[in-house]
Order: structure tokens, then C-alpha cells, then sequence
């Protein structure tokens, strides 16, 4: 059975990603004022194609943001799935689908950040955090990947015994 500490990080963390993308979407629809610190770029990015659908045609009237709540969302519901599992063979597939959904955010995070640094040349202090949120459950996801897949120790009890 794999450790549960992996799985209630994700907990945690796709439930701040719900929140941070939820107010993303939220200030996009104009149903909150979208507050900002000293950084002053939170206008400019979500004025910019990117933060409307990805920028892909037919989806503008979609907030970009609305697509990470939708994902914080998903890994939110698979840690929820886990913790309720009996089952390791269920354990390790959800694990697995845990894996690959923060790899892919992962992906489009790095994307998003290289459009707010080069291409906008502007930061939202809340897409950072989002940022953030997504890389950290990537690395957790992928920690707890690499610690399932190591060899076991040895076994205390057999220690010494012939085999």
C-alpha cells in the first residue's frame, strides 16, 4: 500500500487551485474586482488572449482559468476517490490518472508563465500562485511515483535467514 501523506497534499493543494482559479474565473465574468499587490500586472494578463480560452477560436468566452478549476477540480475528486479506495490495484490507477492530469498542468503552467515573462512582459500575482499550486502537485504527484516504483527494503523479520 503506497503512503497516504502524497495523496492528502494533493487534497490540500487541488483545493487551493480551486480557489485561486475560481477567483480567476470569477474577476474574468466581472462578479469580483480582481485585486492585485505591487506587481500591477493582473489587468494586463487577463486583458491578454492567452487568459481567454487558451486563445484557441470558439472557446474566447471561456476564462483560461476556468479550465485550471476544472482540472484542480478533477485531481480534487481522484485524492477524494484514493483516500476512499480499499483496493491498491484502484490506488495505483488513480494514482497513475493523478500523475498524468499534474503533468499536463504542468505543461500548460509552463506555457502560461513564459506567456506572462516574454510575450506579455507582465505578472498576475494569482496566476503565480496557481503556478505555483500546479508545480507543487506535479512534484508531489512524481515523488510519490518514484517512491511506489523503488525496490523493498529488506525484510526485518527474514534478515539473515537463509532464503
Amino acid at each position: 500500500m503506497r503512503p497516504a501523506w502524497p495523496n492528502r497534499i494533493i487534497f490540500v493543494l487541488a483545493l487551493a487551485g480551486i480557489g485561486v482559479s475560481g477567483y480567476l474565473t470569477l474577476a474574468h465574468f466581472k462578479a469580483v474586482e480582481l485585486g492585485c499587490s505591487r506587481l500591477r500586472g493582473c489587468d494586463d494578463v487577463a486583458r491578454h488572449w492567452s487568459a481567454k480560452g487558451f486563445g484557441i477560436p470558439g472557446l474566447e468566452a471561456i476564462p483560461t482559468a476556468a479550465f485550471g478549476a476544472l482540472g484542480y477540480a478533477t485531481l480534487f475528486v481522484l485524492a477524494f476517490l484514493r483516500a476512499a479506495t480499499e483496493s491498491s490495484e484502484k490506488d495505483r490507477r488513480i494514482a497513475g490518472l493523478q500523475w498524468a492530469l499534474s503533468a499536463i498542468a504542468f505543461g500548460v503552467t509552463v506555457w502560461l508563465t513564459y506567456m506572462e515573462a516574454y510575450v506579455i512582459r507582465a505578472w498576475c500575482q494569482w496566476c503565480l500562485v496557481s503556478a505555483l499550486i500546479s508545480v507543487l502537485i506535479f512534484l508531489t504527484a512524481t515523488a510519490e511515483r518514484l517512491i511506489g516504483t523503488a525496490p523493498p527494503g529488506p525484510n526485518i523479520e527474514t534478515q539473515g535467514e537463509p532464503v
